[in-house]
């Protein structure tokens, strides 16, 4: 080989040494613009988990908690820079324990535990209703024994749980039938206990709410039937916290109820997928969730029944020895409404609340 070759192929060796160098600087440019920026994507991530507030939220596990579900579900909780830990009770008054007893920073609560602890303490408030039913809790009776309508209770065995809604729907239920609880023998029975001792036929008639009203009418097939009721009573479900809490946490509170509201939205808009959610979340068929969905109406609000309500139930008490005092207290000193008004000012319609 000349040396005139010898330098050609030295040529050569050189040129595609120096195209490849470009291409090398190229690829590793790329590499590291792609790792920086993968670092800052997962830094900004984790300084958004940062951010996120914490709060612990204590809900009773029913059909009336749907929407705090469907917003931990749908993320609506996160989209609001919250990071909340829904903690499961068996009712609202046990979630109302947890409340106060410092295991949850919110927590849901249904009529009866606002009055009761109401004749006791001052030092919670309601911020927010979200979940209110009229046939929340139903009378089932039993066909063979020939009860068709309210008046036929007369003299029967009525199943229910002493001091809870489900006593209380009960001799308002006889009221508009134009009985009176001595016109019955009430039998006191745990609300779990009731669709059973309804088919063991312990007693005529229960006093129950869902889901346990739907187990009933299951466990009794074509014998059951439900007694109307019109809208007699409105149960509602509403969010509580210590006033302390509601007063160093504003902010919170009113992304709290925007992701609610988000949720409350989503079940009218998209029920399907909300009965889906609500149904494994509940470990239930599809079809039990369905019967009950048109029950229950959701959204947030403060309204004037509230306060009705709430002071009916406190005579009631009273009048069943349930409490030791025999004044009402001022249920409107019991709302503390900021975070609703900043959030969804219309939707408070309370006479006498300041604005």
């Amino acid at each position: 080989m000349s040396n005139t070759d010898i330098a050609k192929q030295h040529i050569r060796v050189s040129t595609r040494g120096a195209k490849k160098v470009p291409v090398l600087r190229g690829t590793l440019f790329a590499i590291t613009v792609l790792f920086v920026c993968g670092l800052v994507f997962v830094g900004c991530k984790s300084d958004k988990m940062r951010d996120r507030e914490k709060v612990k939220v204590g809900i009773s596990k029913s059909f009336l908690s749907i929407p705090v579900y469907i917003a931990q579900k749908q993320g609506f909780f996160s989209d609001e820079g919250l990071d909340v830990t829904v903690k499961e009770y068996s009712s609202g008054k046990v979630a109302t324990k947890a409340l106060f007893a410092g295991e949850v920073d919110i927590s849901t609560v249904a009529d009866m535990p606002v009055v009761f602890n109401g004749f006791k303490r001052n030092d919670f408030c309601i911020f927010a209703t979200f979940t209110y039913s009229y046939p929340f809790v139903k009378i089932i009776a039993r066909k063979d024994t020939g009860i068709k309508t309210g008046t036929n209770l007369k003299g029967r065995k009525v199943g229910v749980n002493r001091g809870t809604s489900s006593h209380f729907f009960l001799e308002v239920f006889l009221i508009h039938n134009r009985l009176s609880a001595s016109d019955v023998e009430m039998i006191n029975i745990k609300t779990v206990d009731l669709p059973s001792a309804l088919k063991n036929n312990d007693v005529d008639a229960i006093s129950v709410w869902q889901p346990y009203s739907q187990k009933a009418k299951e466990l009794m097939g074509d014998n059951a039937i439900e007694l109307p009721s019109s809208e007699i009573h409105r149960t509602t479900f509403s969010f509580a916290a210590m006033r302390s809490f509601s007063k160093e946490h504003p902010e919170m509170l009113e992304r709290f109820l925007k992701a609610l509201d988000k949720a409350s939205a989503f079940t009218k808009n998209d029920s399907e997928k909300a009965q889906e959610i609500i149904a494994g979340s509940f470990n239930l068929d599809r079809s039990t969730v369905r019967a009950a969905w048109n029950d229950f109406v959701f959204g947030i609000f403060l309204d004037q029944s509230l306060l009705s309500e709430w002071d009916d139930i406190s005579r009631w008490a009273i009048t069943n020895k349930f409490v030791d005092k025999k004044k009402i207290p001022n249920y409107l000193n019991y709302i503390c409404a900021d975070a609703l008004r900043a959030v969804k000012p219309d939707s408070i319609t309370i006479i006498g609340y300041k604005r």
